[in-house]
């Protein structure tokens, strides 16, 4: 994964309940952005923790997909809950959509395994 700007973010996810989802900057380095907080595989992964935030709050991001006719839309929600700035806020639409047309790239790119439908509306909301 890469960030908007184009710097390189490994990102590692464990895929079990507790699981870690983090950015491995080799080491023993990285940044810590939620844990699996449950997994129905291949209809559901749900995240929760403080994503990219460094203040207080909680994030959670709910990833459902259905299988259809055609393919497969996967659906994405993220709710947040905290102290959230104005910058944050702002910059949360770019990254979410910088992401979406990563893995909408990526599975395009592997259409002999998937037939892609389209990534579903973006939902961005917080409380």
């Amino acid at each position: 994964m890469t960030h908007p700007d184009g710097q390189r973010m490994p990102m590692k996810v464990e895929p079990w309940p507790g699981g870690r989802w983090y950015r491995d900057l080799g080491d023993g380095n990285g940044h810590f952005w939620g844990h699996v907080q449950a997994i129905k595989r291949p209809t559901l992964l749900e995240i929760t923790g403080p994503l990219f935030m460094s203040l207080p709050g909680c994030l959670e991001c709910a990833v459902p997909a259905e299988r259809g006719g055609r393919g497969t839309l996967i659906k994405f929600h993220h709710t947040a809950l905290g102290l959230i700035q104005e910058d944050h806020r702002e910059g949360v639409g770019k990254g979410w959509t910088h992401i979406h047309a990563r893995v909408r790239a990526r599975a395009e790119g592997n259409r002999s395994r998937f037939s892609v439908v389209g990534v579903g509306e973006r939902h961005v909301s917080s409380v």
